[in-house]
């Protein structure tokens, strides 16, 4: 569940390059009280609940809300402080969770940010120090990840019979922007493997597309903004390998 700040009522498709609408977080556990209740009539009660407190429940939050929202929007930064709008985050954070949990979900993992200030088009954007990491959005995401972790401890405290563990994914991706070869990659991992690789996303890149490069997975990145599939793999192996490991 990917929220977007103060959209607790419209959603960025994460992903998408377009701000369009999507399925809120409050409609998302909506649709999630639906298919408890359609589990409950096909597989009766007893067996709907088991399913339900066994079944892994992933969070991730943050991402867009500063990239697409309150790092561009003037209104937003207007609003809240940095460290009021982490707070913020935290917030609905906690809440998604406590609701997830009184539906019956009881092993929930909560995903943290990457080094965000290093994707290839924040990086264009960097006027201070073109082509470098923004130090500023790195440092911000790591007080997020922090105050997630708190967060994270307390639900662990507060609800009864639940494991909610916090998934890092900043260290592993600032390892390998730190060494890339160690990691396999071979081009620039300050780059996109679609069309510049500094600033086109969505709907201009795709394995079909003129713009994308003839192997993705020699880059870190597949387009401005979003890790490449073997980027995604090793993440992916990290969190199931440390984070995920108490649940297997």
């Amino acid at each position: 569940m990917d929220v977007v700040a103060g959209c607790e009522k419209h959603l960025y498709v994460a992903g998408s390059g377009m701000h369009e609408q999507a399925i809120s977080l409050s409609q998302q556990l909506d649709y999630f009280k639906e298919y408890i209740q359609r589990l409950k009539l096909a597989k009766g009660e007893s067996v709907a609940n088991e399913i339900i407190a066994e079944a892994l429940y992933v969070f991730s939050i943050g991402t867009n809300d500063f990239t697409l929202n309150y790092l561009v929007l003037p209104l937003r930064r207007a609003q809240y402080t940095t460290l009021e709008f982490v707070t913020y985050l935290i917030g609905l954070a906690d809440a998604a969770v406590r609701d997830a949990y009184h539906l019956g979900a009881r092993k929930i993992e909560f995903t943290g940010l990457g080094p965000f200030g290093c994707i290839p088009a924040v990086r264009t954007l960097n006027l201070d120090e073109p082509g470098c990491c923004n130090k500023e959005y790195n440092q911000l995401a790591m007080r997020f990840n922090a105050e997630l972790q708190d967060a994270v401890r307390k639900l662990n405290g507060d609800l009864v019979g639940a494991h909610v563990v916090y998934a890092d994914t900043y260290n592993v991706l600032s390892a390998i922007i730190t060494n890339p070869s160690d990691y396999g990659f071979e081009e620039n991992v300050a780059q996109g493997c679609c069309g510049t690789g500094r600033i086109e996303t969505s709907v201009f890149c795709g394995l079909g597309e003129p713009l994308t490069c003839p192997d993705p997975n020699k880059y870190l990145f597949f387009d401005s903004a979003h890790p490449s599939e073997r980027a995604c793999k090793i993440i992916a192996d990290e969190i199931i390998n440390t984070a995920l490991l108490v649940f297997l």
